[in-house]
Order: C-alpha cells, then structure tokens, then sequence
C-alpha cells in the first residue's frame, strides 16, 4: 500500500538532562524531547526523484528513488537512511517534493541532525513501509542504525530514542537495552543557544577512546571491575591505578553515573523535587565543566548568569565545545531568556514534547 496525500513528518528536538557523555559507554541517561521540531512538508510527485528544498539553509538536494547508496559520503544521514530502510523491505516507488523546516538550533548539540534522519524515516516508511505499523522504538533503532553504524562513528543512542519515542525518558543502554518514560511533570525548561558551533564528532570519540582505555586498564588489575558498579567512594582506590591523563575521564563517568541514578529516583514520582533535581545538573555540569573540560567561556557566562538570577540548575546540553545548555528555572523562564539574550546569546521556554509524528497537511 502507499499513501498519495501530502503529509507532515515532524520531529522534535531533545535534552539530555543527565548522562551526557555515558550513552555509548553503555551507561544510562535521563533526557527529553522537546517542542522545538523539525518538518518535512512532503507531496507526491511523478518524477522518480526526492527533492528536498531546504530553505532556513539555502540548500536543496536530489535524490533519485533507484540510488542504493553502496558508497556513503561523510554524515550523509539521508542516504544512510535509505540504505537501512531498504534491508526493512521499505522500498521508495515515486518521488516526493518536500520542503525541510526547523526551529531547532543547528550544531548545537540539541539533536537536529538526528531529528532530520528520523523525519526523514518517518516519512519514507509512511509512504513506501506497507501496511505494517512500525513502532516508536523501531524507527528510532532505524535512525540510530543510519547515524551511527552505516557510518561508523562514536555516539549512542540517546537522541535517537528521544526523539523517535518522545516525552522524559530513562533510557538504560546497558543490556537488556530499555527505554522508560518516567512520570514526572517537568515544568520550566529553557534551552539556551550560545550561537557558537561545536565539534561533535572528535569530542565524542577522545571521550570515549579515554574512558575504555581507562576501564582497560582497571580490569588488567582488577578483573571483576565494573564500570556501571562503580561507586564515588570506590574513585580514591581506583583513580590511582591510571596515568594522570585518563583520571578526569573516569571520575566523570563514575560521578555522572551516580548522579543520573540519583535522579532516577526523584524522577520516578509524578512531582519530584525541582530544586534537588537542579542541584545534581549543577554537579553534573560540573563534572562536564572540571573533567572533561567540554565547555567555553560563553556557556559557562550562560550558566553562570542564568544561576544567579535564580535557575535551580544548569548545563550544558550536547557534546560540547560550543551549542546549547538546559535550564531548569520553574517561574523565571521569561527572566532568563532576557538574561540570555542580553548578553548575546538566544533563550526559549521550551516543554517535554511527545515525539515524532505524522500529521496531514492542508496544502
């Protein structure tokens, strides 16, 4: 079966509240998408080819329906979307003329360009996927499979299934994988966008490359290690037995661990406690801060500035090196987006969004 009316396929974009950083390491997270989207306006066409006109960036690309993409250029996440559908039967019959909108900040570590690859397969399998419905969860392993293995780089799985399933989730990349939406009401989100591109891709793989060499080391020494056991009071006996250079990297995964589980906790009732919740983003965004040393000048202003007129918590959001941060400031969201933007940055009151979806457009 295919559809011929035009659609919407939108998807949102996503903070990580908690775990920055431990997604790959097979570590949890605790984060959420939020109404900030990404939207293909989506028409058949008789052409045989997907054009996407992409205006917010002045670019439009041509796809033809036949291109298998046996050679992927470098982040080409639609190809490599194309390619993973193709092995799930989903197979393109015409083409579609589609124009990409976004309000999600561009390599800002907010994930727009995952929200892209999941729009973007979203909308290949509403048209070309069948009858079978395909889960929440399926899309977002589809997406992650695009991204992340057909292209061989380090990150996990966090924005994918944040975005694909939606709402404030723990997601436990441990085996068994799990994704959970926790029940909390979580009031007076603000993403603040410090207008400075990041470099995500070396961030992530020299963390990563660090903290498995570091757990290398450990179970050389100790064989029943474990990372995910691994308590703070336990670093003063362990962080010894590594060279000085790898110590920050495993105190911050430890640390970061501990305060993601901390948070778990207070997230698993439908009113947690805002205020212990905005201290343990601050010990976090420390950790990020201190020991990994993923920050800059101007989002550690950010912070600083959204902290001292009241916001319970604040970090950074994303890889590093530049983007966004999240700030939790329940009553004082329009106060921090004025305090933001006075100092050049960008501030917007931003709430937990139900994820990806299709609707029907009017045009």
């Amino acid at each position: 079966m295919t559809h011929s009316a035009a659609v919407i396929s939108r998807a949102p974009g996503r903070v990580c509240l908690f775990g920055e950083h431990q997604d790959y390491l097979g570590l949890p997270v605790i984060a959420a998408a939020i109404n900030r989207h990404l939207e293909m306006h989506a028409r058949p066409n008789e052409r045989n080819e997907f054009v996407l006109d992409m205006p917010d960036i002045g670019k439009r690309r041509t796809i033809n329906i036949t291109e298998t993409f046996e050679k992927l250029e470098k982040r080409d996440y639609l190809g490599a979307m194309l390619r993973v559908l193709r092995r799930h039967n989903c197979h393109p019959v015409h083409g579609l003329d589609i124009t990409v909108r976004s309000n999600i900040p561009i390599n800002a570590g907010a994930s727009s360009s995952s929200a892209m690859t999941i729009a973007w397969g979203q909308l290949l399998l509403h048209y070309f996927g069948g009858d079978r419905v395909v889960s929440p969860e399926a899309l977002s392993q589809f997406a992650y499979e695009a991204e992340v293995k057909e292209h061989g780089e380090p990150g996990g799985m966090m924005d994918h299934y944040t975005i694909g399933c939606g709402g404030l989730l723990h997601i436990d990349t441990a085996e068994p994988f799990s994704v959970v939406p926790l029940p909390s009401q979580l009031d007076g989100l603000v993403l603040g966008d410090a207008r400075a591109p990041k470099e995500t891709l070396a961030v992530l793989s020299n963390i990563k490359r660090n903290v498995f060499l570091a757990e290398k080391i450990i179970k050389a020494q100790r064989p029943l290690f474990s990372l995910q056991a691994t308590h703070p009071d336990e670093l003063s006996n362990l962080s010894p037995l590594l060279p000085k250079t790898l110590r920050p990297f495993f105190i911050a995964a430890v640390q970061n661990h501990y305060y993601t589980k901390a948070a778990l906790k207070l997230f698993q009732i439908p009113q947690p406690d805002l205020k212990q919740i905005g201290t343990l983003m601050n010990q976090h965004h420390f950790e990020l801060q201190h020991h990994l040393g993923i920050t800059v000048p101007r989002i550690d202003r950010m912070i600083a500035i959204a902290l001292s007129i009241g916001a319970l918590g604040a970090k950074i959001n994303g890889s590093g090196g530049g983007g966004t941060i999240v700030i939790l400031a329940p009553g004082k969201q329009e106060e921090v987006v004025e305090a933001l933007e006075s100092i050049g940055a960008k501030g917007f009151i931003v709430n937990v969004d139900p994820g990806a979806c299709i609707t029907h457009s009017n045009n």
